[in-house]
Protein backbone atom coordinates (compact mmCIF):
# COMPACT_ATOMS: atom_id res chain seq x y z
CA UNK A 1 0.00 0.00 0.00
CA UNK A 2 2.85 2.37 0.76
CA UNK A 3 4.30 1.78 -2.69
CA UNK A 4 0.96 2.59 -4.30
CA UNK A 5 0.75 5.84 -2.35
CA UNK A 6 4.35 6.66 -3.21
CA UNK A 7 3.66 6.14 -6.94
CA UNK A 8 0.57 8.34 -6.64
CA UNK A 9 2.46 11.07 -4.75
CA UNK A 10 5.22 11.07 -7.36
CA UNK A 11 2.64 11.46 -10.14
CA UNK A 12 2.94 7.99 -11.70
CA UNK A 13 -0.67 7.19 -10.81
CA UNK A 14 -3.57 9.56 -11.36
CA UNK A 15 -5.32 8.13 -8.30
CA UNK A 16 -4.06 5.71 -5.66
CA UNK A 17 -6.03 2.73 -6.99
CA UNK A 18 -3.33 0.20 -7.83
CA UNK A 19 -3.85 -2.44 -5.17
CA UNK A 20 -1.32 -5.22 -5.38
CA UNK A 21 -2.68 -7.21 -2.44
CA UNK A 22 -4.60 -9.62 -4.69
CA UNK A 23 -1.45 -10.27 -6.74
CA UNK A 24 0.62 -10.84 -3.61
CA UNK A 25 -2.05 -13.17 -2.20
CA UNK A 26 -2.21 -15.18 -5.46
CA UNK A 27 1.58 -15.56 -5.46
CA UNK A 28 2.05 -15.72 -1.70
CA UNK A 29 4.82 -18.35 -1.62
CA UNK A 30 6.79 -16.59 -4.33
CA UNK A 31 6.19 -13.26 -2.58
CA UNK A 32 7.67 -14.58 0.66
CA UNK A 33 10.60 -16.10 -1.21
CA UNK A 34 11.31 -12.80 -2.98
CA UNK A 35 11.11 -10.92 0.31
CA UNK A 36 13.55 -13.35 1.85
CA UNK A 37 15.96 -13.04 -1.07
CA UNK A 38 15.67 -9.24 -0.86
CA UNK A 39 17.08 -9.45 2.65
CA UNK A 40 20.17 -11.10 1.15
CA UNK A 41 20.76 -8.41 -1.47
CA UNK A 42 18.78 -9.85 -4.39
CA UNK A 43 16.99 -6.57 -5.01
CA UNK A 44 16.61 -6.91 -8.81
CA UNK A 45 14.59 -10.14 -8.39
CA UNK A 46 12.27 -8.37 -5.92
CA UNK A 47 11.86 -5.41 -8.27
CA UNK A 48 11.09 -7.75 -11.20
CA UNK A 49 8.49 -9.60 -9.13
CA UNK A 50 6.92 -6.35 -7.98
CA UNK A 51 6.80 -4.90 -11.50
CA UNK A 52 5.24 -8.11 -12.82
CA UNK A 53 2.54 -7.54 -10.21
CA UNK A 54 2.04 -3.95 -11.32
CA UNK A 55 1.64 -5.10 -14.93
CA UNK A 56 -0.80 -7.88 -14.02
CA UNK A 57 -2.95 -5.69 -11.78
CA UNK A 58 -2.92 -2.82 -14.31
CA UNK A 59 -4.06 -5.20 -17.07
CA UNK A 60 -6.84 -6.51 -14.83
CA UNK A 61 -7.91 -2.92 -14.13
CA UNK A 62 -8.00 -2.14 -17.86
CA UNK A 63 -10.14 -5.22 -18.45
CA UNK A 64 -12.50 -4.23 -15.62
CA UNK A 65 -12.87 -0.69 -16.96
CA UNK A 66 -13.71 -2.11 -20.39
CA UNK A 67 -16.44 -4.31 -18.91
CA UNK A 68 -17.87 -1.41 -16.91
CA UNK A 69 -17.91 0.77 -20.03
CA UNK A 70 -19.80 -1.88 -22.02
CA UNK A 71 -22.30 -2.33 -19.17
CA UNK A 72 -22.77 1.42 -18.77
CA UNK A 73 -23.48 1.86 -22.49
CA UNK A 74 -25.90 -1.08 -22.52
CA UNK A 75 -27.81 0.15 -19.47
CA UNK A 76 -27.82 3.76 -20.66
CA UNK A 77 -29.40 2.57 -23.92
CA UNK A 78 -32.11 0.77 -21.89
CA UNK A 79 -32.80 3.90 -19.87
CA UNK A 80 -32.97 6.14 -22.93
CA UNK A 81 -35.71 3.92 -24.40
CA UNK A 82 -38.01 4.90 -21.53
CA UNK A 83 -40.35 7.84 -21.95
CA UNK A 84 -38.92 11.36 -21.69
CA UNK A 85 -39.66 11.98 -17.98
CA UNK A 86 -38.85 8.41 -16.97
CA UNK A 87 -35.50 8.47 -18.77
CA UNK A 88 -34.63 11.86 -17.24
CA UNK A 89 -35.19 10.41 -13.78
CA UNK A 90 -33.27 7.25 -14.59
CA UNK A 91 -30.32 9.18 -16.04
CA UNK A 92 -30.02 11.00 -12.71
CA UNK A 93 -29.77 7.69 -10.85
CA UNK A 94 -27.82 5.31 -13.11
CA UNK A 95 -24.39 7.01 -12.84
CA UNK A 96 -24.67 7.06 -9.05
CA UNK A 97 -25.07 3.27 -8.97
CA UNK A 98 -21.41 2.89 -9.96
CA UNK A 99 -20.38 4.44 -6.66
CA UNK A 100 -23.08 2.75 -4.61
CA UNK A 101 -24.44 -0.42 -6.28
CA UNK A 102 -26.63 -1.47 -3.35
CA UNK A 103 -29.40 1.02 -2.68
CA UNK A 104 -32.86 1.42 -1.17
CA UNK A 105 -35.72 3.86 -1.58
CA UNK A 106 -34.19 6.33 0.88
CA UNK A 107 -30.98 6.39 -1.16
CA UNK A 108 -32.87 7.31 -4.33
CA UNK A 109 -34.81 9.96 -2.40
CA UNK A 110 -31.56 11.46 -1.15
CA UNK A 111 -30.00 11.47 -4.62
CA UNK A 112 -33.02 12.91 -6.41
CA UNK A 113 -35.28 14.65 -3.93
CA UNK A 114 -38.17 12.44 -5.12
CA UNK A 115 -40.98 11.36 -2.85
CA UNK A 116 -40.94 7.81 -1.54
CA UNK A 117 -43.39 6.77 -4.27
CA UNK A 118 -41.32 8.52 -6.96
CA UNK A 119 -38.14 6.82 -5.78
CA UNK A 120 -39.88 3.43 -5.77
CA UNK A 121 -41.11 4.10 -9.31
CA UNK A 122 -37.53 4.66 -10.48
CA UNK A 123 -36.43 1.46 -8.76
CA UNK A 124 -39.31 -0.48 -10.32
CA UNK A 125 -38.31 0.77 -13.77
CA UNK A 126 -34.73 -0.33 -13.16
CA UNK A 127 -36.01 -3.76 -12.09
CA UNK A 128 -38.11 -4.02 -15.26
CA UNK A 129 -35.06 -3.06 -17.33
CA UNK A 130 -32.96 -5.74 -15.60
CA UNK A 131 -30.61 -3.17 -14.06
CA UNK A 132 -31.55 -3.66 -10.40
CA UNK A 133 -32.83 -6.69 -8.56
CA UNK A 134 -34.12 -7.10 -5.00
CA UNK A 135 -31.36 -8.07 -2.59
CA UNK A 136 -33.69 -10.29 -0.55
CA UNK A 137 -36.59 -11.52 -2.67
CA UNK A 138 -38.58 -12.63 0.40
CA UNK A 139 -38.41 -9.28 2.17
CA UNK A 140 -41.59 -7.16 1.99
CA UNK A 141 -40.52 -3.89 3.64
CA UNK A 142 -37.25 -2.04 3.80
CA UNK A 143 -35.96 -3.81 0.69
CA UNK A 144 -32.50 -3.13 -0.69
CA UNK A 145 -31.74 -3.42 -4.39
CA UNK A 146 -28.56 -4.56 -6.10
CA UNK A 147 -26.89 -3.57 -9.35
CA UNK A 148 -25.86 -7.21 -9.66
CA UNK A 149 -24.38 -7.20 -13.15
CA UNK A 150 -22.04 -4.39 -12.10
CA UNK A 151 -20.98 -6.17 -8.89
CA UNK A 152 -20.45 -9.40 -10.82
CA UNK A 153 -17.69 -7.69 -12.81
CA UNK A 154 -15.67 -7.44 -9.59
CA UNK A 155 -16.45 -10.92 -8.32
CA UNK A 156 -15.59 -12.65 -11.59
CA UNK A 157 -19.14 -13.84 -12.27
CA UNK A 158 -19.55 -11.93 -15.49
Amino acid sequence: MLITFYLWKEGYLEKPVLFLSSYLKRHQKLYYAKLESYRYGKVPQWVDFFLDGVIEIANEAIDTVGKITVLREKDMAKVQKLGKRASESAVRVLPRLYGQPIINVATIQKWTGFTRAGAQTVINRFIQQGILSPKDKDKKYGQSYVYKEYLDIFTGRD
